[in-house]
Formats: structure tokens, sequence, C-alpha cells
């Protein structure tokens, strides 16, 4: 072999260059490092249409095993969701949110980037699909997704590609570039005084009332509402302990969705509120009204200590208790209400009389401040005072009672 066709088929100092008879290709070899088990190089293959594009990538090549940033596979983005799903988040998340998570994986994200190499996929696509869904990117078809939709599927696709840099698919996370849509807080309306007359005017002979009235009056979440049990009522010190959660989850061995009493979502919404004595009247009377449906069902009844459930003990499906709120508000001729707006108007209530925001803070199980963790006891009398003055409102106002 001449000196000149010895030129022609190297590179400079980048490796073996050839370029085949066949299709004119040019093609490359890069050693990326060793096999630990026979000792020998591992090597990657580069195609190009010119000797100096296959120069080109060999070089970058070196340059990224220089730095340490080299990686090779050959997953799809999808391929590496759904191992990431399966192998590194079904044992840590709580079953909702790995509902969540598959299902923003499922029907955003695989269907527009799926295809795409995990080591292609770069931050101007990962853009491209927030913006899509930004503008067009409901599942059925009706415009565009809420900015905060939105955010979480960043949050499943940032967390997945982290996991990919920690585990050297990827030399980088290409979603940390990006730009979310800002998002408009949602306002979630307070009843006015009047208002709550009229729904609790609506509420009385309701058989749940004593449910309702605690999101009113306790300022609990509707899962949490349905979790109760019996054992959470301290009727000697006027309170509840928040301890679990009645959701809606896909059982992970069968698939199939079930009710089931699950964990809060964080530590802080692990709570103990004080109620209003007031309250633990209506609280009674529910549970005597229990005790008879007991006797009636007999052996029917399946106790679970449920504070709030069917005639038979089971659980309520909380998408009858929205049911069931929705009938009252309608009853009681309310306009643009929904459930949770009970918790907001506990808040406004609360503030109206002088609560200060770290005393609600705590009442509702929202982040907890540091400077007040040595002072439990005195935090809990100021937490009873204010939900005595909440205690004279109901008094001052016994609309949910005949007069």
């Amino acid at each position: 072999m001449s000196d000149k066709k010895k030129k022609k088929r190297r590179g400079k100092g980048e490796g073996t260059i050839y370029q085949r008879k066949a299709d004119k290709l040019w093609v490359g070899q890069a050693t990326t490092g060793y096999n630990p088990l026979t000792g020998k190089p591992k090597k990657k293959t580069i195609y190009g249409k010119t000797q100096k594009e296959v120069v080109q990538k060999l070089t970058k090549i070196s340059v990224l095993i220089a730095e340490g940033n080299y990686v090779e596979t050959n997953l799809t983005v999808s391929q590496w969701l759904n191992i990431w799903l399966k192998d590194y988040m079904k044992n840590t998340l709580r079953p909702k949110t790995y509902e969540s998570y598959e299902m923003f994986i499922r029907l955003h994200i695989i269907p527009i980037i799926g295809r795409i190499k995990l080591k292609d996929l770069t931050t101007d696509r990962i853009q491209k699909l927030y913006n899509h869904k930004s503008i067009d990117g409901r599942y059925d078809g009706k415009g565009g997704l809420a900015p905060r939709s939105v955010e979480r599927i960043h949050t499943v696709l940032h967390k997945a590609l982290e996991q990919a840099v920690i585990t050297r698919k990827i030399a980088f996370n290409p979603a940390k570039g990006t730009t979310l849509p800002t998002r408009t807080q949602r306002e979630v309306r307070a009843l006015i005084p009047k208002e709550q007359k009229e729904f609790e005017k609506a509420l009385k002979g309701e058989r749940l009332q004593a449910g309702f009235l605690l999101g009113l009056y306790g300022g609990l979440r509707r899962g949490e509402i349905l979790g109760l049990q019996w054992p959470d009522f301290d009727f000697e010190k006027y309170s509840v302990t928040v301890r679990r959660s009645l959701l809606r989850i896909k059982d992970k061995e069968t698939g199939k969705s079930i009710l089931s009493l699950e964990p809060l979502k964080s530590k802080k919404s692990y709570r103990t509120v004080p109620l209003p004595k007031e309250y633990m009247e209506y609280l009674i009377k529910h549970k005597e009204q229990q005790a008879e449906e007991k006797l009636k069902a007999g052996p029917m009844y399946q106790n679970q200590d449920l504070v709030f459930c069917t005639t038979l003990g089971t659980f309520v499906e909380p998408r009858n208790f929205n049911r069931m709120f929705s009938r009252i508000v309608k009853k009681a001729n309310i306009e643009s209400f929904n459930l949770h707006g009970l918790r907001h108007t506990y808040t406004t209530r609360l503030s109206e009389i002088g609560v200060n925001s770290k005393i609600l803070q705590e009442l509702l199980g929202h982040e907890k401040s540091s400077t007040t963790e040595g002072y439990t006891h005195v935090l809990w009398e100021m937490m009873r005072i204010a939900v005595d003055k909440l205690n004279d409102y109901m008094l001052e106002n016994p609309s949910q009672e005949e007069k």
C-alpha cells in the first residue's frame, strides 16, 4: 500500500478511518473503554459521508472520554421511562403518585418523544413538547393543558432523566434548560357569612352532615374526612388527629381501581386539630345514628371503625361525596362553589376573627416554621383559643338549627 493511500485512510490521530467501496461511506473506530472481565478494548464504529465528518465525530467522543462524560446507550426515551418507572419508582412512590406518573408518561410524553433515542434527546425537543402541551395537549383534543399539568410532566421527565445521568446512560439532563409556562393561582372561593348560613341550613337532615361540617369547622380535606376512624377523635379535648386519607388507587398487582386508606402526602399533613365544642355535638349525634345503622344491618355490616361510611360500614366513594355536596349547594342556591371551598371558608373565618398566619399554617397542615419547633404546648393553647373563637361564631350564627 502506498504512503499516499495510507494518508487518505487515516485521520489525524483520531483512529482508523477508511472509505467503503460499496456505498462510499467513511468509517472510523474509536476505543471507548475496556471490558472489565476480559481486558479487551470496547470499540465504537462511526459513519459519515466525508472523512472530515468522521474525524469530527471521533474527536467529540475523545473529548467526552477525556472529561469522563462519555456514555453509550441505544435505549429510546420510551424504553428508559418504563424501566425507570418500574425499577426505580414503583416501590418508592405512594400508589396515587405512581399512578399519576404512569399516566403522564403514557398519555403525554411517550406519544411525542418516546421513539427518540435517549442519547439524542435535546433541550429544544423537550421545550417543543412543553409548548405543544400548553397549546394543544389535552388528551381529549379540547385545547391545551393547564400550566400545573405541564409542570407535572416536567417533574416526571426531569426525574427520569436525572436518574439516567446518575446511571451514566446520558451525560447531562436536557430537561434542565427548559422554560415552563407561567402558572396563575386559581382562586378558590370562600363562602360569605350569609352563604354559609344557607349552606348549613341545607345540611340539616343530611346523613353525612357532620362530615361536611368537619370541612367547614376543621379545615379537613375530602380524603382526610372519609379516612377518619373513631379513635382519631378525642372527645375530652375536642380534637381530631389526621393520620390517613381515603383515595382511589390502582392496585399494583391487579391493576384494578380500588378504594384504600393511604398515608398522607407529607409529614406536615399529619396533625391534631382542635374542634369547636359545638361541632362535637353534631359528631355525637352522628355516632348514635351510626349505631342504629349497625343494628339494622346486622351481620351485613362491615365494621372498619370508619366515622363516615355507608350504611353497611363500607367506604364512601369520594365521587359520591362530591355529588352529595353538589346537591346540597344547589339546594342552598349557592353558585360557583366546590368542596375544597369549605376548607378555604374555614381559613377565611379564622382570618376574619384575627387568627394569625402561623396558627392557620398549623391547623391546615401546611409547611411548618422552624421557629416554633420547641413550643408545642404554647402553640396548642393558641390553636385552642383560635378554635374557641370559631365556636363562638357557631353559637352566634345558629343557622344550622331551627331557631
